[in-house]
């Protein structure tokens, strides 16, 4: 009997020692499971954070419009390169002054329009419209670019340029975003927006606000505006009417005030070339150069009023992207600016003493010069630049003997 009992014991303490560590091995592998459920929604929850402020980077990224300060990159730039300013800090102050000042304007125009922005289907994915940005956020930064932007012109430039940026912050918030309600002449004012950013580069690199050069360069953005503008006015006039914008394109049944627009404002850039060289800014021959870009705008232009489709208004949109980049390459090629000539081993200078070796005024007509037919110009630094570099091929030629 002992010995069943001691057996009895000894049984019920094994049991009871499987039930404790049955036991504590459920316990541990709760704690466990436990555990990882804890560190998968944290790490879970810092992946959801990184994404949420990544779409906000992205968000702030589309407010400010890329598109629009690549254009602005473009003209700020050429208008700076012009004056043949070397210095680093002005054009650095000068270029990112215009993009900081052009997502001020474009964040500013977005946050007026956010009940418009949502009927139309071509801005309703924006940033305020589709809620990813707060409109508090969109003014803040606004304000913030806007200051930034001025503040860069102002001490990186001058003040005639930090003005200038603001005015055009002004003009575009206080004036171009309302009358796009009101009148079918905002266009216009849009177009002195989208012309001021050249003028901006050309005082930012050192050059007269009074003089005839930054009159042409503005002239030259402000025609190229119609063109482009009436293409989108067009393609998306269904939108624009939907939402209540007073667009030319508005109750235009057959396209032809818009098409009549942009033919005005490529024929207006057909005239550039003649008012450039006549007041001294480009070389006679940019009168040739021209040409071919100015015919490929206004056959464009031609085409899309001959049929006013939505398959032309892209092609217009296009072609007059293609046709600035050409045109402003040019007049900067032609460019007679004395500032430009010194830099004697710049590409520009290079490649314009390439052309004019294969140049039939400059290899027959000078040899035998009749001045009415040649068409270069014969300026001081020319002289000299053209008599160091006989020296140079000479020198060299004697040494390689």
């Amino acid at each position: 009997r002992r010995r069943a009992m001691l057996r009895s014991h000894i049984l019920l303490k094994r049991l009871r020692a499987k039930c404790v560590l049955r036991r504590c091995h459920k316990e541990i592998k709760q704690r466990s499971l436990r555990h990882l459920a804890k560190s998968s929604s944290i790490s879970s929850g810092t992946s959801l954070k990184e994404e949420t402020e990544s779409n906000k980077i992205k968000a702030y990224i589309e407010l400010a419009k890329p598109e629009l300060s690549a254009l602005v990159i473009m003209t700020g730039t050429w208008g700076f390169l012009l004056t043949g300013s070397s210095s680093i800090v002005a054009c650095t102050s000068t270029v990112g002054g215009l993009v900081l000042a052009a997502a001020s304007a474009a964040s500013w125009n977005q946050a007026a329009e956010v009940p418009y922005d949502k009927i139309m289907v071509r801005t309703r994915t924006r940033p305020l419209p589709s809620g990813r940005l707060t409109l508090t956020e969109a003014t803040t930064f606004s304000g913030v670019t806007g200051a930034a932007g001025v503040l860069a012109l102002l001490t990186g430039t001058n003040t005639v340029t930090g003005t200038l940026g603001f005015l055009n912050i002004i003009l575009y918030g206080m004036i171009y975003t309302p009358m796009k309600r009101k009148s079918i002449y905002n266009t216009h004012v849009g177009a002195v927006v989208g012309a001021l950013p050249v003028v901006i580069g050309w005082t930012g690199g050192g050059g007269a606000l009074l003089d005839a050069t930054p009159a042409v360069l503005f002239s030259v953005m402000f025609a190229w505006q119609f063109p482009h503008f009436m293409g989108i006015a067009w393609k998306y006039r269904k939108d624009y009417k939907a939402a209540g914008y007073r667009m030319i394109s508005r109750d235009d049944v057959n396209g032809d005030r818009t098409s009549t627009w942009a033919m005005t404002g490529a024929l207006a850039l057909c005239t550039v070339p003649f008012v450039s060289t006549a007041v001294g800014m480009t070389s006679s021959m940019f009168l040739v150069s021209s040409s071919i870009p100015n015919a490929g705008l206004v056959y464009t232009c031609y085409k899309f009023r001959k049929n006013t489709s939505s398959r032309n208004a892209n092609k217009l949109i296009l072609i007059g992207f293609i046709y600035l980049t050409g045109f402003l390459g040019l007049m900067f090629f032609h460019s007679t600016s004395e500032a430009l000539r010194i830099h004697y081993t710049s590409l520009r200078n290079i490649l314009r003493r390439v052309g004019k070796s294969f140049c039939v005024h400059e290899t027959q007509i000078k040899k035998n010069p009749i001045p009415e037919m040649c068409p270069t110009s014969t300026s001081k630094v020319e002289k000299i630049l053209d008599r160091e570099s006989t020296t140079l091929q000479s020198t060299s030629s004697i040494s390689k003997r």
